[in-house]
């Protein structure tokens, strides 16, 4: 029963992940929140459900490019539950999405600590490529050492490592991280004067948010996409 009970609590985290990215309100089950689950697994001291409901709610506040939820919940989870061999399939997860979010807060703020959190997680991703299977983590190493070129200025490499990523992604079929480099790639070349080029990496990151269902998410990004639009900015004659 308590094997059962993580198992059907775990799934609860997940919907809760997609009803975040999909925008979708499921009223026919009883799905509990993410606070109830963090109590449970409080309460019953099982740190793998406490883990799991970390990794959804990380990830669906990076992908929906709320950095700062993500790196408040780091902090959080990191102090409450250390890590363990058990649970290192959810810390490779969670230290890609910190990764992530940690870089963007660095090129955002400035602040030096950012960049020092960010590199921990590379470090991490590339101790867990040594260690578990390439197709798995290939994709997410690249991406990463993409956003700390990026943030080191060095754009040529930061080029090669996105589209690296990009490639890895599509040849393992990873539909929502091959979304999320082209994001993260169109917003490179956006804010590197390379607008159409960017236009056009992000026209194909909405269309697989489309095809992986997370419409809340797609609609997001059509927005940002609509304020870039080259036409556009042509006709306001700001490019």
């Amino acid at each position: 029963k308590y094997q059962q009970n993580t198992i059907l609590y775990s799934t609860m985290g997940l919907v809760q992940c997609c009803r975040h990215l999909s925008g979708r309100n499921i009223t026919d089950v009883d799905v509990k929140t993410y606070d109830e689950l963090d109590e449970i697994g409080e309460k019953t001291g099982n740190a793998f459900l406490a883990w799991q409901n970390f990794n959804c709610r990380v990830s669906g506040h990076c992908w929906m490019r709320e950095y700062m939820s993500v790196a408040e919940l780091s902090e959080k989870y990191s102090e409450k539950y250390p890590s363990s061999h058990q649970k290192r399939i959810l810390q490779v997860l969670c230290s890609f999405f910190e990764g992530i979010a940690f870089f963007n807060l660095a090129r955002d703020t400035k602040k030096a600590k950012w960049r020092i959190l960010g590199e921990r997680a590379v470090i991490r991703m590339k101790q867990f490529e040594l260690m578990m299977l390439k197709c798995n983590l290939e994709n997410k190493c690249r991406l990463l050492e993409a956003e700390l070129h990026y943030l080191d200025g060095d754009l040529e490499s930061a080029e090669t490592a996105y589209k690296a990523s990009i490639e890895s992604a599509q040849k393992n079929r990873f539909i929502n991280e091959e979304a999320l480099a082209y994001e993260l790639y169109g917003i490179f070349c956006v804010e590197n004067d390379k607008v159409n080029r960017g236009f056009e990496m992000l026209q194909y990151a909405l269309g697989k948010y489309k095809q992986w269902g997370a419409i809340k998410k797609a609609n997001e990004l059509q927005l940002f996409i609509e304020l870039i639009d080259p036409g556009y900015l042509n006709k306001l004659k700001l490019i």
